[in-house]
């Protein structure tokens, strides 16, 4: 059996969210909504692995170094949201802004969906 890290592990389903609600959109409504959403969870999901990678702090670090590690991730992560969902606006003009926010939330809400059990 694998073990998958708890951090994985939200990402995955994060993923898995993103796939699912894209396929909906896909046999829902059209093609541009299918993109869009996955575009969406895609920033949900690719800001949290940015975020997962810049907070790794070695075990028993001091608290400090700990609270600096998590104000950069975030960021990080913030300067990386801004980015992406500029790039999908001026990028992708067949964009469907529901569907894209939408799948967003989506992703957020399992990641704090999840941290409640981690």
């Amino acid at each position: 059996m694998v073990d998958i890290s708890p951090v994985r592990r939200i990402i995955l389903v994060q993923v898995s969210v993103a796939v699912v609600i894209a396929l909906m959109m896909l046999l829902i409504i059209d093609v541009a909504a299918a993109v869009s959403a996955f575009l969406g969870g895609a920033i949900g999901f690719l800001t949290s692995l940015i975020y997962a990678k810049k907070m790794l702090a070695p075990p028993g670090s001091e608290a400090k170094k700990i609270i600096r590690a998590h104000y950069s991730a975030e960021a990080y992560k913030l300067i990386f949201t801004i980015l992406l969902f500029s790039l999908v606006f001026t990028q992708y003009k067949e964009v469907h802004a529901l569907s894209l926010f939408a799948t967003y939330a989506a992703t957020l809400a399992v990641y704090w969906i999840a941290l409640i059990f981690v």
